[in-house]
């Protein structure tokens, strides 16, 4: 009678393994059945991130960031191509974009926007920008602006899904009188609005 009991509870054991399995496929499927936007321009992959004592960058705006975004930033979506920096310490995964004008009857590159998702906290940036950089909040997430003249740049770091999200804007001033660190912070937004909400 044991050996009958211990079968069954075997047995009442291995269906209920193959039950949660099940789900378990379920589950998995359904995760990754999310689809990335459907944009108009595909890119590779993110480069492989070496190991190291950060945790790797895992959002990646190159994929994650749609073409309405970045049209609505006032960018053209067709122009995305990779500005991924991979080095032995952090890593910063995303995208650059061009801004399109008419410049005399031809139609160039005025600007651009980068955007990366990093493993390097706003507060690294705090510190190493000292006094150049302001406080500021992007939509509700805390943010610092600084500037580069010599670059005609403008950047806003924010909390990120990694670290941080880093928006960097620049313009020609020989091509146009649109200004990059004019609109940083209202382009920094539509980014902001377009990110996981838990963060």
């Amino acid at each position: 009678m044991k050996h009958i009991r211990t079968a069954l509870a075997l047995a009442s054991i291995a269906i209920l393994s193959a039950g949660c399995t099940g789900r378990d496929s379920d589950r998995t499927v359904d995760a990754t059945s999310s689809t990335k936007p459907s944009n108009v321009v595909s890119v590779k992959s993110a480069p492989t991130q070496p190991r190291n004592s950060r945790s790797p960058v895992v959002f990646d705006p190159c994929t994650e960031i749609d073409d309405a975004t970045v049209t609505t930033a006032g960018f053209d979506p067709r122009t995305r191509e990779r500005a991924d920096q991979i080095h032995d310490n952090y890593a910063f995964i995303g995208c650059t974009f061009d801004r399109k004008q008419d410049v005399r009857g031809q139609t160039l590159s005025v600007g651009s926007l980068t955007v990366t998702s990093g493993n390097i906290p706003v507060d690294e940036f705090r510190t190493r920008e000292g006094s150049s950089a302001s406080e500021i909040k992007v939509n509700s997430r805390d943010a610092i602006t600084y500037r580069r003249p010599a670059e005609e740049a403008c950047y806003v770091v924010m909390n990120g899904p990694d670290a941080s999200i880093n928006v960097r804007v620049d313009s020609s001033a020989a091509l146009t009188d649109w200004r990059a660190c004019d609109h940083a912070q209202e382009i920094a937004e539509v980014i902001e609005s377009a990110l996981p909400r838990n963060k």
